[in-house]
């Protein structure tokens, strides 16, 4: 009945459109490589010169392999030329990826809580369904998802197809296709510089320059460039100050943690003989407690005084809303006449992304340490033999005491980390080193000439490889390390010998303290201020701080390195079939793709690539019970009486993350296919196009696509396309492999908690069928001179068997916890079996708060529920001389009508019935917010040698979904208005002026870290820019 249903909608719609009027024509850019003498018509862009000379260019089509001009397809697609970019300033890849109104949330901004490794690396997101099923290219051929190696200044244009093309492709484009298409024939030299002035930083700037040499059979160009953006700490924007004072009803509580280094510690009796996987059972049992802070100390370094063992703080000011950045860029490009039906291109490019400092905490939170029970509380032993802790007890009445345990803790967080950021900030800094390489040949003509019976046959072939290395950094503490410390056998150099293996660790009274090794202080006493905000901690005690060398000392790098790379072999033929229509000769192609990808990862570090799968390193003991031998910590079920507090997952020796395993995994790509171009009539034509493909795993689709464009008469014209689309399993997943990340959880006061992600065993291709309706109208104005366009496009995608987490950790806390107040109403896993996927600090009781009650929640990877999007683009120029020049108006604008997820169950339970994302902020750890509208508006007049331009963009209002939640609840819309100078001194120079966000907006508030949303707006506030060109 509902697809019944469906089709009679999508009947509906297509006559409907086409009896209102709404009617558009499509940048239909058919082909791959080929090329062809078009009209080139720019809907999304304001050039005046382009819209009104109407001039002849060559260019390389997107959509099709069959020879033909962008006027016989059925395809939606934008061009965006690097004339019309210059025109709106130049804008940075990452400014034009966020300005498309297609696009979803968009990576690439400084967004710690979204993926350090992903800073200054755009991935384009069209529709919003995930960049991963958004497919790159460049002159037609795939290039990786990191475009950082896109050479901006040696581009013709940019193509944008806005239909799934896996048909032509293959697998992963299912949201469509961005073409980036280099100039050709270039010849000369050329170098552009611009600058940004940011409020607050000193600014950005980039140069970049370009040669060109070669006017006959041979052309040779190159291009180098360099771009750089400076750091904007989170404090140095008022938006960020919203989350500063917690006694203010309308703060943004998202950067607060209650894991900090203030915390209540709980005084412990004599240690057990033979300690015993729980606190007291480890520690001996409790005799007393007290507070390390007080409201008013609390508050004195601006931290949030919740209860006796939490002083939360706020960590935002550590952060930066913009990390320093810097790009490199090369690029080389030969085109060459063999002969006179042969040529060959070949072009290489390279990127390099590097952050040599992108801050975070000051430390992790620790959600596990090196105790022998598991979850966060008392996981590590301060003892009465700590110099440190002598004092603290002797000011609490303690002293009689053996030692120590917090309640929760983070080793640094009130009072920052000067020691982990090369002096330039208080929080731990990550590092990001990607580089990008690609190589790309092809030869392409007719095979007449070396056979004559295929005469007229063209062909195609074309060899690319991709290479990319990604390293970065993500540092957190050893556990094990922290425990030595505070043992006092802390620092590189300390060797003291163990004299007690009954017990994990160093144990030599003697030596603790002495030569080279050193204690660390836990306490308030050790730091004197809170840095950034300058406020002074009334709890410092002068010469207790903890040295550099120390500090650094319980840190490892964690340091990654990712290499994946890709070989693909393309051979395409095609030609006319021999059968005449109406409207012309039958178009046909036909062709072949071999693709090799491999991927590794490396890692160095013993204590990050799970040679030390526990918290306590190999050669160090604990008993086990009276009688018993002393164990090593290996992994172990805790029903085991042999467990040592290492849980059968490994979790390693980080207080949060896990170990990441080395890895190699290749996967090979065997494709076929066909495709046809029916000119029924000249003005009735279709598009037949599949394609099989085969991967290695036994993994396989056979995919299709029908389109076609009927113009009715004169300016109208409809189109129309229909097509299924696949994906297969990321490579590198491996069934079972289970990986560890951190996550906020709502119903735990958004701390910052463990998530665990378990692969399923039988992973699946992830489908998807799209289909597009338009209707396309191009006619004279209000006068003869003037032209009108208005496109307007149907589009619809349905996915299944999606890819991903089947539930998100945050919601099943919440259904675990999901009693008045965030509190457990049932223990019983038979009644609630999402129980067994949290990891408890304490036996489960009913009634308990999720604050502080769990440290993990693990959650299946595997073929989850699908997606569905819907909605309308809709793009419009209307050009015409006025005085002395021309003016161009220009809307490109996308109304999404649905957005939706299907069902999640896991382990028997709904954990959604579905989840209608469409003007919803979709918050889970990160934004993946849905606005409703996107727009960008546009006044282009140019007269001589000046060019003015106001463009004013909008983004619709999203609400935030969460329960609870009220700063910036209920969203606000994102207008932003910008403005353009260009004049041209002569033919070889010219100066550009912007003024970016006119009037100064903040972003919409939401309740994030920052206090916005990184992936659609923008921190900057108005900035102005100025550049300048110049040709030789």
């Amino acid at each position: 009945m509902k697809s019944a249903i469906r089709s009679a909608s999508r009947t509906a719609i297509l006559f409907g459109l086409a009896s209102s009027g709404f009617l558009a024509l499509a940048q239909e850019a058919p082909g791959a490589a080929e090329v062809a003498d078009t009209v080139d018509h720019v809907p999304a862009s304001d050039n005046a010169t382009a819209e009104s000379d109407r001039t002849l260019n060559k260019v390389v089509v997107t959509g099709s392999y069959i020879q033909g001009t962008p006027l016989d397809a059925a395809l939606p697609v934008e061009v965006y030329t690097q004339q019309d970019l210059e025109l709106e300033g130049s804008p940075t890849a990452l400014e034009f990826a966020k300005s498309l109104t297609i696009s979803g949330p968009t990576t690439g901004e400084s967004y710690y809580f979204g993926g350090p490794a992903l800073v200054g690396s755009v991935n384009y997101n069209l529709r919003g369904i995930g960049a991963d099923k958004t497919l790159i290219l460049l002159n037609g051929r795939r290039m990786s998802q990191n475009t950082s190696n896109i050479p901006s200044i040696a581009l013709a244009r940019t193509e944008v197809l806005k239909d799934g093309a896996a048909v032509i492709y293959g697998a992963d484009a299912t949201g469509g296709v961005v073409n980036f298409i280099t100039r050709d024939n270039f010849t000369g030299f050329e170098t552009n510089a611009q600058y940004k002035y940011v409020d607050g930083s000193d600014g950005d700037y980039s140069v970049g320059v370009l040669g060109g040499i070669g006017k006959d059979k041979v052309n040779f160009m190159w291009s180098a460039e360099y771009e750089h953006r400076s750091r904007l700490r989170a404090i140095d924007r008022d938006f960020t100050w919203d989350s500063i004072d917690p006694t203010d009803p309308n703060y943004n509580p998202a950067p607060w943690s209650i894991l900090t280094n203030l915390a209540g510690w709980t005084a412990r009796g004599a240690l057990p003989t033979t300690p015993s996987a729980s606190a007291a059972g480890e520690f001996g049992a409790p005799v007393g407690f007290a507070s390390d802070f007080t409201p008013e100390s609390c508050a004195a370094v601006g931290g949030r005084y919740d209860n006796a063992y939490t002083c939360a703080y706020n960590y935002i000011p550590y952060y930066d809303l913009v990390s320093k950045n810097d790009i490199y860029r090369g690029y080389a490009q030969l085109n060459a006449e063999v002969t006179d039906t042969m040529d060959f291109h070949m072009d290489a490019s390279y990127g390099q992304v590097t952050t040599p400092q992108m801050f975070g905490s000051p430390s992790q939170p620790i959600i596990r340490g090196p105790a022998l029970a598991a979850g966060l509380l008392d996981q590590f032993y301060v003892p009465i033999s700590n110099p440190y802790a002598t004092a603290w007890a002797a000011d609490h009445g303690l002293s009689y005491a053996s030692g120590f345990t917090p309640v929760i803790y983070r080793a640094i967080g009130h009072g920052g980390n000067p020691y982990m950021s090369d002096g330039e900030g208080y929080g731990v800094a990550d590092r990001v080193d990607n580089h990008v390489f690609r190589v790309s040949a092809a030869l392409d003509g007719e095979l007449g000439d070396l056979a004559s019976f295929a005469k007229g046959v063209g062909y195609d072939f074309a060899l690319t490889y991709n290479h990319s290395n990604a390293y970065n950094t993500h540092p957190d503490i050893v556990g094990y390390r922290l425990q030595e410390a505070l043992n006092g056998f802390g620092g590189p150099n300390c060797h003291a010998t163990d004299l007690d293996p009954s017990r994990f660790g160093t144990q030599n009274p003697a030596a603790a303290g002495q030569g080279d090794c050193h204690w660390w202080n836990p306490f308030s006493s050790a730091f004197a201020q809170e840095p950034i905000l300058g406020l002074s901690n009334p709890n410092y005690v002068p010469g207790s701080e903890n040295s550099k060398e120390l500090t650094q000392w319980l840190f490892d790098p964690r340091a990654v390195e990712t290499v994946a790379s890709n070989f693909t072999a393309d051979l395409v033929f095609n030609g006319t079939a021999g059968i005449q229509l109406p409207g012309g000769e039958v178009g046909w192609a036909l062709g072949a793709q071999w693709r090799r990808t491999d991927n590794r990862v490396n890692v160095d570090s013993p204590w990050a690539n799970g040679t030390n799968p526990c918290p306590w390193p190999d050669g160090t003991t604990s008993a086990n019970g009276d009688g018993t031998p002393n164990l090593e910590s290996n992994p172990l079920p805790t029903t085991d009486p042999n467990f040592r507090g290492c849980t059968p997952d490994a979790p390693g020796p980080f207080v949060i993350f896990v170990p990441t395993l080395p890895s190699k995994a290749d996967q090979e790509q065997y494709a076929y296919f066909a495709e046809l171009q029916i000119p029924v009539l000249d003005s009735l034509n279709f598009q037949l196009a599949a394609r099989h493909e085969e991967f290695s795993g036994g993994l396989g689709a056979t995919v299709y696509k029908v389109a076609g464009k009927w113009n009715v008469w004169g300016p109208l014209t409809l189109r129309g396309s229909y097509g299924t689309n696949f994906q297969t399993p990321p490579l590198g997943v491996v069934p079972g492999a289970v990986t560890v990340g951190a996550r906020t959880f709502t119903v735990a006061g958004n701390n910052w908690l463990a998530a665990r992600f378990i692969t399923a065993s039988n992973l699946n291709p992830e489908t998807a069928t799209t289909w597009n309706l338009g209707t396309i109208w191009q006619s004279k104005g209000f006068a003869a001179d003037h032209n009108f366009m208005l496109i307007v496009d149907y589009f619809d995608i349905e996915t299944k068997d999606a890819i991903g987490q089947i539930a998100d950790p945050n919601q099943i806390a919440s259904l675990v916890f999901n009693g008045p107040g965030g509190t457990i109403t049932t223990c019983d896993p038979t009644q609630q079996p999402l129980l067994n996927r949290v990891t408890f600090n304490t036996p489960c009781t009913v009634g308990m708060s999720a604050v502080g009650a769990f440290s993990a929640v693990s959650t299946i990877y595997g073929n989850g529920p699908g997606q569905t999007t819907n909605g309308f683009d809709i793009q419009a120029t209307y050009d015409m001389p006025l005085y002395t020049g021309d003016l161009t108006l220009g809307l490109t604008a996308t109304k999404i009508t649905e957005l939706k997820t299907g069902p999640t169950s896991l382990d028997g339970v709904e954990v959604s019935a579905g989840d209608d994302r469409l003007g919803y902020l979709n918050f889970a750890t990160f934004a993946q917010a849905a606005p409703e509208w996107r727009a960008n508006f546009s006044a282009n007049y140019r007269t001589g040698p000046q060019n003015f331009r106001l463009g004013v963009n909008y983004v619709s209002a999203v609400q935030d979904e969460r329960p609870g939640v009220q700063y910036g609840e209920n969203g606000e819309d994102w207008v932003t208005a910008d403005f353009t100078y260009r004049y041209e001194v002569s033919d070889d120079l010219s100066f550009t002026a912007t003024v970016v966000n006119m009037f100064d907006r903040d972003p919409p508030k939401a309740q994030e870290e920052f206090g916005y949303d990184p992936w659609t707006a923008n921190p900057l506030g108005r900035t102005i820019e100025i550049g300048v060109k110049k040709s030789f």
